[in-house]
């Protein structure tokens, strides 16, 4: 996900082309799939019937799926929603509350970094995204500045 300023006090996290565009052929590639099985299905077990509509299940909720997240320097809020054919998850978190972002090594993987939210009034800080050392220093700088919070690394 890459941030995006819309206007001088809002701004979002949207995905990449080539991520929405990879999502779209993988899913499609499920459901194509899974259209064919159909034809055969009279001759299957039921069992393997339940594992192919699952599959299709989990396809159709990972072509619709998506992490929005809306930063409002005017509300003071950083709103993060999940959704897939229909909301899943909701996180608000106050600007004013957050002390700091800061990069740290993720725990198991050398090369894998996150980018946590340290909160004033909480001790564990929320993990907010992910990936490799030049991302997560260029998205934390654009949010740090952004939202007017140092960045701790």
């Amino acid at each position: 996900m890459y941030f995006k300023q819309l206007t001088p006090t809002k701004a979002v996290m949207a995905k990449s082309r080539s991520a929405i565009i990879g999502r779209w052929i993988c899913s499609g590639l499920v459901a194509f799939f899974t259209l064919l099985m159909t034809l055969g299905f009279d001759h299957w077990p039921y069992t393997e019937i339940l594992y192919w509509s699952f599959a299709a299940l989990l396809s159709w909720h990972f072509l619709f799926a998506q992490r929005r997240v809306l930063f409002d320097l005017e509300r003071q809020l950083i709103t993060t929603k999940l959704s897939s054919l229909y909301l899943l998850t909701q996180q608000v978190i106050p600007i004013n509350h957050i002390a700091a972002f800061q990069i740290q090594r993720r725990l198991g993987q050398p090369h894998g970094y996150d980018l946590l939210i340290v909160m004033a009034t909480q001790v564990t800080p929320l993990k907010f995204d992910y990936g490799n050392l030049p991302q997560m220093q260029e998205l934390g700088k654009q949010l740090a500045t952004f939202c007017q919070v140092p960045l701790l690394s």
